[in-house]
């Protein structure tokens, strides 16, 4: 049974039960910060099992997209190396939200196991909790399961728990015996053996109890179910297979992957892990860029870039110089665009930026290896590679210091961990030390305390700033001042927007009305520290502040809120225009509207051309002058998207939600404020675009005044640009540069034509000088500093070359600005079979301080300590 109909046999049969197909949710959960990915089916009901998520269904069958690498699931170097260790997987599972409990559960896994999987009886074993009768009951009589097929184990095995405190309860697990010949052969080999013959795949978890800080169990009201069943486990026994990488899922990728690397797979031979490592990792990648984790140095894109660079060694064993990861990923979407649709959406993204990173670790690696290559050398017989030198590897070349650890196990050696911890400790104690803090923490304790405490009074405070700028209303929580004078107020009924969704906070003025002792105040910033606060900060002209039933007038500053929502609809047409442009791989990464500008952070693979800037632009500020009508309206979530509302990635929505629609083309769930009209925006002007991060590109924009400001600014630059140049007009200025530049190219080839005939005497005193030997002729000399540097060294290797095949050559230079050198080797076509310039220039380059590398016929180096050169070039005469 292939693995595609497995995961459709599941669906279908939980279907057919009464449960509800809920789509995989993102490999980043959305509810749950403490996670690095989705590890498992019920994290995406996590809340809904707490009671804080209410769904129109009781029962549910996912088959989720699972990663488990980093943190306490960090078992990356078993990864291709064992039958069953993967990065990424599927978990099917079905629940019941306080419906159906176990003896439902037990019989629809019993029923799927051995009528829709027809898997044998006989061959099959449950657990249960050592306490649960009731499960072992079920399972005997219930379901027939023979009492000597039933184990029960204690709560290591069989007892799972959310947390330390909260839902728990027993599990019961089905396992199959393989047969003997997975078996570890020990005359006690039986149920609950570590080895191979005893295999679980299905696991049901009975959340009955609810544990206290105490450690007290109590029944909970509505015992509900969550069972997970591993996709992959169950191709394999379905299949009959000894892993899982011998099922299709994986062989397929592996049989690709062989004739993309012209090498066969044979799963027995030393090769045999590489495949599976990068048939693994290929998989994980794709899915994780799919669902917006870009490679990086941090958190989930660390993990990725972990992942993807351990698979590109592994295709170096392969014999893959050149990047080959952003193929494989494309055998991985071939084979699941059916079951997962969105990877044919984002193909072209998720390739160019498997491809990029490929091409940037390319590029490190050779380097890296080099400078390992030359640390194991130094080591002289120890077997143990100084922790400092790994942390080199990680933090300069991009080595995770599990790669280095398994380059040096292929030596017989190790890493002192100890020492790489303490380099780590040392430099997050740097970038501590940095950080100035900001007293965040106590804040957030202080609004979320008002937040309570106005909650339950009925007084949070309710947002009018949609269809006002003016508000009066009394004052229902006061936060003292701080420092500096100014003071925070939470008002019953606000216009002030507070900041969120990446647009910035009001500003504007608070003056006493009516019997209110007299207080005037500017209003400085807003805030939302929590989602039902908005939080005025409050600099007070006159006056004091009152919390209780006075009551004052709130005023927005018209002109800020107006440039704001001015930049706010224009980032939405940004976002559509992206799409329209680029692809629809383009996600929005992050935003910042403010009044001056607005910022666009969004995903995609490379540079934007000079082109594609124009054509934003033009498509941008079209549907500026069209006019467009800019529509607000609140609706049901579900019923905004299914409109094709766009919902952003990490953002918490309820039920009801705002949605903005510009013209008939975009449309997306946001809070912000906007115009009413397109026409409002009248000029849109991007400033810069530019990289942020793999695979992460950032537009800067302005609009109205801003843009005007702005092309104000450029035209002011290009008018000083015109007097400099003494040019009539602005329109000449161009005319004027390319003269310049032309007579700056004529000047410079006079200049190379004189230095080529100094370059020319130059070499023939230092083949006056040269040193004779048997065979050749060695030329080894300090050069007179030169600003042409390297290029000039190279340039007197090529001439003596010329003059003399049989030449060795050995320049340094001292930089003339700086307090450095350079050094070359080169050894002329007749002496290649005697010398290798790479292997002299290693010998020589500690003498100046530096290092480089090269080819056998060339190589330089740079090095920090030019009164060194002479030395390097006295050893150089001791080499012939």
């Amino acid at each position: 049974m292939k693995t595609a109909e497995i995961r459709s046999k599941f669906l279908k049969f939980f279907e057919k039960q009464g449960h509800t197909i809920v789509e995989s949710s993102s490999l980043v959960p959305s509810n749950d910060p403490t996670l690095l990915f989705t590890n498992a089916g019920m994290v995406q009901f996590k809340d809904v099992f707490l009671g804080k998520d209410p769904r129109p269904y009781k029962r549910a069958a996912t088959s989720q997209k699972c990663v488990r690498a980093g943190g306490k699931h960090n078992d990356l170097e078993n990864v291709g190396f064992t039958a069953r260790h993967h990065t990424f997987f599927e978990m099917l599972g079905n629940f019941s939200f306080g419906d159906y409990f176990k003896k439902e559960a037990i019989a629809y896994a019993w029923k799927f196991v051995t009528e829709e999987l027809k898997l044998p009886k006989e061959r099959l074993y449950v657990t249960v909790f050592e306490t649960d009768d009731e499960a072992a009951d079920i399972w005997h009589k219930q379901e027939g399961v023979p009492k000597d097929h039933i184990y029960r184990f204690g709560e290591k095995d069989n007892f799972w728990s959310m947390g330390d405190t909260g839902p728990c309860g027993p599990c019961s697990e089905i396992f199959i015996d393989r047969g003997e010949k997975y078996s570890c052969g020990k005359p006690t080999c039986k149920m609950g053996c570590d080895c191979d013959r005893y295999m679980e795949f299905w696991n049901l978890v009975f959340m009955q109890f609810n544990r206290d800080a105490s450690g007290k169990m109590t029944p909970l009201p509505k015992p509900s179910v969550d069972t997970g069943a591993g996709l992959e486990r169950i191709a394999s026994i379905t299949q009959e297979v000894e892993t899982n990488y011998d099922t299709d899922g994986f062989q397929l990728i592996i049989s690709k992957t062989a004739e993309l690397a012209k090498v066969p797979y044979k799963p027995g031979d030393a090769l045999a892990a590489s495949f599976r490592v990068i048939a693994d990792h290929s998989r994980a990648t794709a899915f994780l860029i799919a669902d917006g984790v870009m490679p990086s140095n941090e958190g989930r894109g660390y993990v990725l870039r972990r992942i993807m660079r351990r698979a590109i060694r592994h295709g170096k064993k392969l014999g893959f110089e050149a990047p080959f990861l952003f193929r494989t990923a494309g055998f991985v979407i071939d084979q699941m665009k059916d079951a997962y649709p969105e990877l044919v959406e984002k193909r072209t993204f998720i390739e160019k930026a498997v491809q990029a990173e490929e091409e940037q670790f390319f590029k490190t690696l050779e380097r890296g290896l080099a400078l390992l290559d030359e640390e194991t050398a130094k080591l002289t017989g120890k077997k143990v590679l100084p922790g400092e030198v790994a942390f080199k590897m990680y933090d300069t070349y991009g080595f995770p210091l599990d790669l280095t650890r398994v380059i040096l196990a292929e030596k017989g050696m190790s890493i002192d961990e100890a020492g790489f911890e303490k380099a780590m400790e040392s430099q997050r104690s740097e970038s501590r030390k940095n950080w100035k803090g900001s007293g965040q923490q106590s804040l957030d304790e202080v609004y979320l305390k008002t937040t309570s405490e106005l909650r339950a009074k009925g007084l949070l405070p309710k947002f009018v700033g949609y269809d006002q700028t003016e508000a009066t209303s009394k004052v229902v929580a006061l936060i003292s001042p701080d420092s500096e004078g100014y003071v925070e107020a939470v008002f019953e009924v606000t216009p002030f927007y507070g900041e969120s969704g990446g647009q910035r906070g009001d500003r504007g003025r608070v003056v006493s009305t009516g019997g209110a002792p007299d207080f005037e105040g500017e209003v400085v910033d807003v805030q939302k520290p929590t989602p039902d606060l908005i939080v005025a900060k409050i600099k007070p002209i006159r006056g004091e502040l009152l919390a209780g039933n006075h009551t004052y007038l709130q005023q927005t500053d018209r002109a800020i809120r107006a440039l704001t929502a001015r930049n706010h609809t224009a980032t939405h047409l940004l976002h559509w225009a992206l799409r329209e442009l680029l692809g629809k791989h383009v996600k929005q990464a992050g935003s910042l509207v403010a009044p001056d500008l607005l910022r666009f952070d969004f995903t995609h693979f490379q540079p934007l051309t000079d082109a594609e800037i124009q054509k934003l632009e033009e498509m941008i500020n079209q549907k500026i002058w069209n006019s467009e009508p800019v529509k607000k309206q609140e609706m049901g979530k579900d019923e905004a998207v299914a409109a094709g509302a766009i919902a952003f990635f990490g953002e918490k929505y309820g039920d009801k939600v705002r949605v903005v629609s510009v013209g008939g083309f975009s449309t997306e769930l946001c809070g912000g404020t906007h115009v009413d009209n397109a026409a409002e925006i009248h000029l849109f002007k991007i400033q810069s675009e530019t990289g942020i991060a793999a695979g992460v590109r950032r537009i800067i924009a302005y609009t109205s005044k801003g843009a005007y400001e702005y092309l104000d600014s450029r035209e002011a630059q290009m008018k000083k640009l015109r007097d400099a140049l003494k040019a009539q007009n602005v329109d000449e200025v161009g005319t004027r540069v390319e003269k310049l530049l032309q007579s700056e190219r004529d000047l410079r080839k006079t200049i190379e034509g004189l230095q080529a005939k100094n370059a020319a005497g130059e070499v023939d005193e230092m083949l006056s000088r040269a040193k004779s030997f048997s065979g050749g002729r060695l030329v080894a000399e300090v050069c007179g500093p030169d600003l042409q540097g390297m290029k000039k060294l190279r340039d007197l290797c090529d001439r003596i070359k010329q003059k003399h095949a049989d030449a060795l050559i050995v320049l340094g230079m001292k930089d003339p600005e700086a307090d450095k050198a350079s050094l070359v080797v080169c050894v002329g076509p007749g002496l290649t079979s005697k010398f290798n310039a790479n292997q002299i220039l290693q010998q020589l380059a500690p003498k100046i301080g530096g290092k480089g590398g090269g080819k056998p016929d060339f190589a330089q180096a740079g090095g920090t300590n030019p009164g060194g050169l002479p030395e390097a070039i006295e050893a150089a005469k001791k080499l012939v």
